[in-house]
């Protein structure tokens, strides 16, 4: 069985599919295959050009965002300098439940046409929801200003701009996030 969306798929550049616990995730350069083992990344195989490089947990980059109830554990695979030129692929996980996360980069805050993110939600705890708000664009330029619910084990496309996501009480959030980093300016770390 495939994933389910939350919200409607709008990515051009990126292509993202999976099923039984394997996430794909590819450009036309770039790929990605992500196991997941127990609600968590197991490891990331990541294909760039004839070059396939398998990364565990020892080799991801682990660091602390925010602080009370937007803090959350960030674990970075695919960063800047590794295997994937664009792609960067990570998961981060809520410290407690329903608490915030994703609050935007401070370039994320200057709206762009042709960024591209989704995120695979992993959620723990009932009732098994939590919110995704969306304030800015599409990749396309066009204009968004939403919110949406969001389960277990789903798809949802991310806009640049605000963005933040909000487990309901008793609702645990981790999430998987994939975007290309078409600019320096849109790197992360």
């Amino acid at each position: 069985m495939s994933y389910d969306w939350n919200n409607k798929e709008r990515l051009k550049t990126l292509k993202v599919g999976g099923k039984d616990d394997i996430l794909i995730f590819e450009t036309e350069n770039e790929k990605a295959e992500v196991y997941l083992k127990n609600g968590d990344i197991d490891k990331v195989v990541c294909s760039a050009g004839r070059d396939r490089t398998v990364i565990g947990k020892d080799k991801m980059h682990h660091i602390v965002v925010g602080e009370g109830n937007s803090q959350r554990d960030v674990y970075h695979y695919l960063k800047p300098g590794g295997p994937a030129p664009f792609m960067r692929l990570g998961i981060t996980k809520h410290c407690g439940k329903g608490t915030w996360s994703s609050l935007p980069h401070s370039f994320e805050l200057n709206l762009e046409t042709g960024f591209e993110e989704v995120f695979f939600y992993l959620l723990e705890g009932e009732p098994g929801r939590a919110l995704q708000l969306g304030k800015g664009v599409w990749h396309d330029g066009s204009d968004v200003d939403d919110a949406w619910f969001v389960k277990d084990r789903t798809w949802s496309t991310v806009p640049m701009g605000y963005h933040p996501v909000v487990g309901e009480p008793g609702v645990s959030v981790s999430y998987i996030w994939v975007y290309l980093a078409k600019k320096k300016e849109w790197e992360k770390i």
